[in-house]
């Protein structure tokens, strides 16, 4: 409720107006008079009122359309109706369309001032009813909204079970079957077929522990467990370090590694492991989805003096533009894409966490067949040491 009370008098005789304006003013309620209907609905569009009292019968439109149009405007407008010319009929359709009151003229102005507060006490109840049913339903909609996050979790939880079972599964299905071959005193195995299982075992062992060590990267991440340990290095060096890792991978599909930094680049100021493992998860991604004979390029340089700006490109399959929203989460491997590699759907989801507690930000561009540039920003910590020039 405002401070001031604003009423609207309507009357088209002057006497009655002069009346109620002073009568209502020695009250202490801001009052504006009108002598007719159109008068009126102007002014209530304008401004509106607390209450409203109108004559039934005015030389243009009745007073019951004054009604009509005000509740229609603002239902909380208390409408008093008066009149020298009393009837039921009259009576009971002011009431039927929502008037507060019907007092006869002359009228009292001590019944007046008690009709009026009545009103306002009535309009502050019914305002403070329709804060508290708003103030409720944006709750039950907060609510939903909860609850639907929640089914959301719940279902990510359930479907990372499920996921995580499988890729669990796999390397484990693998290296206990070859081992029990290689024991089995009943299938006795080359020289040559028993170096191929233990090559077998040891590849599905390094898969299994690059899934576990890649929850438990998760796990520090979402817990806020893991800190940035930030030290100055060469980022040539980090990134040459880079490639010779990735060699064997790209090797098995024959793809090129071009790595290409900004002359003003040299030793930068940020946490050394996690770099490396940002610019090996993006690489590792780029390799999954480019075709044999395809080419990765990483690109590096200064976006501001502030900001590393660094871009993983390649020539493979490309993303969807209504998946690429969903890439970066945990198991967000998107149907297109979902069966030309055999990852889990961490890897991009953990350099983007990385990159965020970096204080950067990483994005895509793509388009299905023409490949995919991953590219992250990260502000440089500190000034001195990352320019060549410095």
């Amino acid at each position: 409720m405002p401070s001031v009370t604003n009423i609207l008098v309507i009357d088209d005789e002057p006497a009655t107006l002069k009346t109620l304006s002073a009568a209502l003013g020695v009250m202490g309620y801001k009052v504006t008079t009108a002598v007719n209907g159109r008068e009126a609905l102007a002014l209530i569009r304008k401004q509106p009122c607390n209450i409203v009292i109108a004559d039934i019968k005015l030389p243009d439109i009745s007073g019951l359309e004054i009604l009509e149009a005000t509740k229609k405007l603002n239902p909380e407008t208390a409408v008093i109706m008066i009149t020298g010319h009393a009837s039921i009929e009259t009576a009971v359709d002011a009431i039927n369309e929502g008037a507060y009151a019907y007092i006869l003229k002359p009228v009292a102005i001590n019944e007046l001032e008690t009709i009026i507060k009545n009103a306002l006490r009535e309009q502050r109840l019914l305002i403070e009813n329709r804060k508290l049913v708003e103030s409720l339903q944006q709750s039950n909609r907060r609510l939903e909204e909860a609850n639907r996050a929640l089914e959301q979790v719940s279902q990510a939880k359930s479907d990372f079970m499920a996921k995580m079972s499988h890729e669990l599964r796999t390397p484990l299905n693998s290296i206990i079957g070859f081992s029990e071959v290689l024991l089995s005193n009943t299938s006795p195995v080359g020289q040559a077929t028993h170096e191929e299982f233990l090559n077998y075992i040891h590849v599905s062992a390094r898969h299994l522990l690059h899934l576990i060590n890649s929850i438990l990267d998760l796990s520090k991440i979402e817990s806020g467990k893991m800190s940035l340990e930030s030290i100055e290095f060469d980022l040539a060096v980090l990134l040459e370090d880079v490639r010779i890792t990735v060699l064997p991978m790209l090797a098995t599909k024959k793809q090129t590694l071009e790595i290409k930094i900004g002359e003003d680049v040299s030793s930068i100021f940020a946490d050394e492991a996690k770099m490396k493992q940002i610019f090996l998860n993006l690489i590792s991604n780029a390799h999954k989805f480019t075709l044999t004979g395809g080419k990765i390029r990483v690109i590096c340089r200064l976006e501001t003096p502030h900001w590393l700006h660094c871009s993983v490109i390649d020539n493979g399959i490309g993303i969807s533009l209504q998946d690429q929203q969903r890439i970066f989460e945990e198991f967000g491997q998107v149907e297109t894409l979902r069966f030309r590699g055999n990852g889990v759907g961490l890897g991009l989801s953990i350099a983007k966490r990385l990159v965020e507690l970096h204080g950067g930000k990483i994005w895509v561009i793509s388009e299905v067949g023409h490949g995919s540039t991953f590219t992250f920003s990260i502000p440089l910590a500190r000034k001195v040491g990352y320019l060549n020039a410095q």
